[in-house]
């Protein structure tokens, strides 16, 4: 209960069971003073419903910071659905959510997340409009895994223009742990970029297809954390690196496609401490939710790029003016996201989503 005391700033919190599908979901809506909140489905195996809460609570105010930061017109949301290993009962249980998700009447729109596939959010497009994520065949622009890497991969140019001076990242070396949809794309990244590579991930044969595909070593998720390298990436689940870990890390830079790696905001300043960049993941992993953003609107790949290319430049722009100011890049981007919130009010005002997608629909434009 502490923990949940501690997390709880939210305007609202559902938990959802449903006997006739057997689901069982926690759906948290941090804030929607810039607009409805916008996060993923995450669908995992938890202990309990009290972790599954707790991670919806700190995820959706991550979703918060990102949107805000990313200057969209999204608050920030998050559903965690905690997973018995029922396939049979899947689809029934992304329908009902479906259901749950169109009587809040476009309060929140789901995205994709760690567990979650594409054929998930298929399922979820074809009773709801507030989805996005979805498949191009249903007029989505796909999985949102690479622009994630892509802004990932921004943030370790920007860095290394700040720490030293360089416009390229070309023999400098990066541990990945987590090796899916996004840590996959990353690896794919930097090694088109003459980028050393360790790579670790829990699933064998994942980090072993992608190291085959990339040239990558494949190393324990221990060693990854502690390697001797200029970039460490966490690409898995979040909370990775808490206190008692700083000690013993040896990177240059964290910056990584995870949402709130660190186990308390706390770490930043241990980080600072041990001259660690910390680049704020919520700058970092943007790409997926500008992906978003843009299909929600009917952009297409021209105008993705484009914004992608705009959130790299907010990054450098923060890394820059932190080291100037003496602020962590954390501290300054979050008070100036924060700001935005507090103000209901954004610059890029020509990201605000207006259109969603008709449920059975190829994408067709609807009111918000």
């Amino acid at each position: 209960m502490l923990a949940l005391d501690s997390e709880f700033d939210h305007e609202k919190v559902l938990c959802i069971q449903d006997d006739d599908t057997g689901l069982l979901a926690v759906l948290a809506l941090h804030s929607t003073r810039l607009g409805p909140a916008v996060g993923g489905m995450r669908y995992r195996k938890y202990s309990a419903l009290s972790d599954a809460i707790v991670d919806a609570l700190r995820l959706s105010r991550a979703m918060t910071l990102k949107n805000a930061a990313a200057e969209l017109a999204w608050g920030g949301g998050k559903l965690c659905v905690l997973d018995d290993g029922d396939m049979s009962r899947r689809q029934d249980r992304l329908l009902r959510l479906a259901d749950l998700i169109n009587s809040l009447g476009g309060a929140y729109i789901v995205g994709k997340d760690v567990g979650a596939t594409l054929a998930d959010m298929d399922v979820l497009a074809s009773r709801s409009r507030w989805v996005v994520g979805i498949p191009e065949a249903r007029g989505g622009l796909g999985d949102p895994s690479p622009a994630t890497a892509r802004t990932v991969l921004g943030a370790m140019n920007a860095a290394a223009s700040v720490l030293w001076g360089e416009d390229s990242i070309a023999g400098r070396s990066a541990a990945i742990i987590g090796t899916g949809g996004v840590g996959g794309s990353l690896a794919e990244l930097l090694a088109e970029r003459d980028v050393r590579l360790l790579l670790a991930d829990v699933d064998a044969a994942r980090v072993a297809a992608v190291a085959a595909r990339t040239g990558g070593q494949v190393v324990s998720v221990a060693d990854a954390l502690t390697a001797d390298v200029d970039f460490l990436a966490p690409c898995a689940t979040g909370e990775m690196i808490g206190a008692a870990d700083v000690q013993a890390l040896r990177c240059t830079v964290v910056a990584g496609g995870a949402n709130n790696p660190l186990a308390d905001e706390s770490v930043v300043a241990l980080l600072d401490a041990r001259d660690i960049l910390y680049v704020p993941d919520f700058l970092a992993n943007a790409g997926g939710v500008i992906q978003n953003a843009a299909e929600f609107r009917e952009q297409g790949w021209p105008v993705l790029w484009r914004l992608l290319d705009e959130a790299d430049q907010r990054t450098l722009s923060v890394l820059r003016r932190a080291d100037t100011s003496g602020q962590t890049p954390f501290d300054l981007a979050r008070s100036e996201a924060l700001a935005s919130v507090a103000s209901g009010s954004f610059r890029g005002s020509d990201l605000e989503p207006t259109a969603g997608h008709a449920p059975g629909s190829q994408g067709g434009p609807q009111d918000v």
